[in-house]
Order: structure tokens, then sequence, then C-alpha cells
């Protein structure tokens, strides 16, 4: 033979030995599992939702009659009471209306009149046999339909002077002027609907949260739940609430049912607005042309961080301080701001945009929270102490598709649910159960795997309450500090076999 045929006889042989001594010698691909150990704890489960915040009791004020607004007297935040007026309607057009409803009454008072004076001669006249007891009749029908006549005009003039009266609008409540709708000058139209003209909240001590929980967890809520919530103006504040009323009224919207449920929240002050408070009620009345003097200590303190970056000591600081001070005594007091007289607070009330400019008691805005924020809520509705639970991705690993399913393992076999009524249900998996065989539905089945001679093995439990991280779990065959599987470490055989997408991890669980 030739040489090269021998060299190839050569090297064939090497490689087939090779490979054979790789194969032999090789080490097995063996799954390395991922554990943790079942633990005590305590669970608490929450409901996480975004609402809104506004006023317990909040009035829409609008008008009865149509016509021109011909004066405003109150603006944003303008502080009401219960019958003051707040806004006049233009009253010419109900005036005139008045003044027919009551030429119409003197009308009907005197045809009245006459038909009773008829009515009575006539009587005297059928009494002494000289009218027939057909025309008494007639003259008796006439003085009753002028009666009706007076009682209908008599009732068109209490509806005139009623729609006059609307001409006038009132606060309803005690409150706080949160939105106005209209100016001086607009004509409002009430005759398909009210309009509104203000709204005002009747008390911004306590507000109230609404938010849209979904029907899947809407049964979980109860009156009296704790809660707390967020705002984006406060994100490190946190408000406590309280269920207050969880509505029977569903709201349906692309097919999605939802219940609108309310808490009652006491309204905090901002925070340092107790201490603004305080220095404004110490301070004397404007109109007494004073001011109370500054404190230079609270002074430095408000500063010291300015100064301090443009090198003015303490000492240099309170120096100037009191300079300033001798300077503005020697200058004597600022004099009061003149005050608006009643009649030019009536002409700004019947300009456009003259209520912009009333003097009145105004709200301060003081409170934390204020109509309209939007509420980052959590609900406790359920809370377990010191119970067995277990990471959520215990519950849901399925090592199925990390072991060769050579022998049967004990029932029931990797990857397959119990059924009631009969044995498993073949394509099934662990985490689902809403199959039927033989006209019984199946059973659904928690389960958890643990380590028995290297080979998984499921053990039943029972799920409670979760958290999202955690849930807990009893059972026989569960204790605390046994050991379970909650993935597996080989990525690479994971990510090509794992049935649930992850390398042994799968998708949430309620």
């Amino acid at each position: 033979m030739k040489r090269n045929t021998w060299i190839g006889l050569g090297v064939g042989v090497a490689v087939v030995a090779g490979g054979t001594a790789y194969a032999l010698t090789r080490p097995k691909n063996e799954v390395k599992w991922r554990q943790v150990q079942v633990d005590r704890g305590n669970v608490t489960q929450r409901i996480n939702a975004t609402g809104a915040v506004s006023p317990v009791v909040q009035v829409a004020v609008g008008t009865q009659v149509s016509g021109v607004i011909s004066a405003l007297y109150v603006d944003y935040n303008s502080i009401v009471k219960k019958g003051q007026l707040i806004a006049e309607i233009d009253p010419t057009v109900w005036e005139t209306q008045l003044q027919d409803a009551q030429a119409s009454l003197l009308r009907a008072q005197a045809s009245y009149d006459f038909a009773k004076a008829d009515y009575e001669r006539s009587k005297r006249l059928a009494a002494a046999q000289l009218l027939a007891d057909q025309d008494l009749e007639t003259k008796e029908t006439a003085l009753k339909t002028a009666k009706g006549n007076l009682e209908s005009a008599k009732a068109s003039v209490d509806r005139a002077k009623a729609n006059l009266d609307y001409c006038r609008i009132t606060a309803p409540v005690d409150g706080v002027v949160i939105s106005r709708l209209a100016d001086v000058g607009q004509t409002v139209a009430a005759s398909f609907s009210t309009p509104n003209l203000f709204q005002i909240a009747q008390d911004l001590s306590q507000m109230k949260v609404q938010v849209s929980i979904g029907e899947s967890d809407i049964d979980e809520l109860k009156v009296g739940q704790r809660a707390f919530f967020t705002v984006d103006s406060l994100p490190d504040k946190q408000f406590g609430a309280t269920v207050s009323l969880v509505r029977q009224e569903p709201v349906t919207n692309n097919n999605v049912v939802n219940y609108v449920v309310e808490m009652i929240v006491p309204n905090e002050p901002l925070p340092g607005a107790e201490e603004a408070g305080k220095d404004a009620a110490a301070a004397p009345h404007a109109e007494q042309g004073h001011e109370a003097a500054p404190d230079p200590e609270k002074a430095w303190e408000r500063m010291k961080d300015r100064m301090a970056a443009q090198g003015v000591t303490k000492e240099q600081f309170l120096k100037r301080f009191q300079e300033r001070m001798a300077q503005g005594k020697a200058a004597g007091p600022r004099p009061a701001p003149p005050a608006r007289s009643a009649v030019d607070a009536a002409t700004l009330a019947r300009i456009p945009g003259g209520a912009s400019q009333l003097v009145g008691p105004k709200f301060t805005g003081s409170l934390a929270l204020r109509s309209g924020m939007t509420a980052n809520v959590t609900i406790v509705t359920n809370q377990r102490r010191d119970v067995l639970r277990v990471p959520n991705a215990a519950l849901r690993f399925n090592p199925a598709a990390f072991v060769k399913d050579d022998k049967k393992a004990d029932a029931p076999r990797l990857g397959q649910p119990m059924m009631m009524g009969g044995g498993p249900r073949p394509g099934g998996n662990a985490q689902s159960g809403t199959g039927s065989k033989g006209g019984l539905v199946a059973k659904r089945e928690d389960r958890v795997w643990t380590l028995e001679n290297g080979k998984p093995k499921a053990v039943v439990v029972k799920a409670g309450v979760s958290d999202g991280q955690f849930t807990e779990v009893s059972g026989e065959g569960i204790h605390e500090g046994l050991a379970i599987l909650t993935g597996v470490e080989n990525t690479k055989q994971a990510a090509s076999a794992s049935p649930l997408g992850t390398p042994g991890q799968g998708g949430g669980r309620r």
C-alpha cells in the first residue's frame, strides 16, 4: 500500500479513539437545582390602585333661571357662609314678568268682583221669582270661573316672584369656592339643564379618595380595612385612610367591570404651616400701621447658608441687621393700605374679571391634600403572622422539563395534576387544574418540589395569602426548614428546556 494510505488510516484510527475516550471520560450533564428553605414569617396581602382625591361633600351651585350674569361676589378660594349672596343674574326680564303677572292678577280680581256682585244680584232676583233658575246657574258658573282665574293669577305672581328671587344666587353650604365656571357678562341658559356656576367644598379638613377595583379583587375589600397612600406633591409623606364605602354599582368600560371604593382621610397641614400660622397670629393688625419686630437669630438661621457662601460671618450679619432695623425705626411705621370701600367692591363685582380683585376671606391652602390630586393607594386586605411561607417562584417552578422521565415517579408523575375521581390527566401540568373527565371537574393542587435520592418529588400544599413575593402554605409533609426547589443553576440547559420560557422560572401567580 502507498505511504499516504497508511498515513490516512492512522489519522482516522486516532480520531475514532480520541472521540471514544472523550465520550467515556466526559462529565455527565447533571442538573444543578436551586433550593431554598421553608421559613416562618408574616404575609400581608395588599391591593394597589390609583385614585383621585376630592372633598367629602362638594356642591355644584347653579341657576334655575336663564339670563346674563350681572355680578359675581366671590372668586376662587373664597370662604363663603350658607345664605351668602355670591352672584346675580340680570333681573330685568324677570321683573317684567312679575309686573305682567301682577297686572293679570288685577284683571282677574276685577272679573271676580264683578262676577260675585252679579251672582248676588241674580240670587236675590231668583228668590223673588224674577229670574229663571237656569240664568242663576249661569251666573254661578261665571263666578266659579272668575274665582279659578283669580287663583291662577295669584300662582303666576308667586312663580314670577320666585323666578326673580332665583336671580340672586346664594351659597347653599358653608365652605370654600374651589371652582368658578362663569364670569360677568356670560349668558346662562337653564331651559334643558342647570348650568353650574361654582363648585363649593363644604369641609376641606376631611378628604375622600376614590379608586376603581376590578371584579376579581372586589370580594376581598371590606369596610373598615386599613389603607395608605401617597401623592406626587409629597412623595415621602404617607397618609393613612380607612375604607368607608364599597359601592355596589358596577362601572363597565371596554368590557372591564370595576367597582368604586371610597376612603375618608383627615387632611393634615403642610409641613411648617402650623409655625407660619402662629407667626401670623402673633403679628399685630395691619390697620394699626405696625409690624412685629423680626428676630435677628431666626433671620440668621434662615439665611446662614447663603451668607456663608458669601463669606459673611454671624457677627457681621447681626451688625448689619441691627443697623437696618435702626434705619427703619427712624423712618417711622409704614402706613396701612387704604381699604376698599363698599361702592368700589360693588363696582368690581359687576365688571368682567372684577371678582378676582375683590377683597374678602380667602382659603390659604395650608392643607396637604387638594382636590384632584392623584393618590397611589395600597389597601391591606389580609394579614397572616408567623406562618409557613415559600417564595412564589417555588409554586411556579416545574422540574418536568429538566429530568428524563424514564421511570414512573411517585404518583402523580412529574408535570401531571391530580384529578377528582380519576388518575392523572395526560398532557397536564402541575399548576393547571381546570379540565374535566367523566363529568368530574379537575381539582387544582398547588405543589412544591423537594429532592429525594437526587430526584424531584412533589409535595402537595394548600396555598393561602400571598403578598406578591411570598405565599402562605400548609399541608402534610411541609415544615419549617424543608428544602424546596425554585429553579436550576444550569442556565444553558434551562434556556433550551424550560417550559415556562425562563430558566427555572415561570409566569406570575396570583
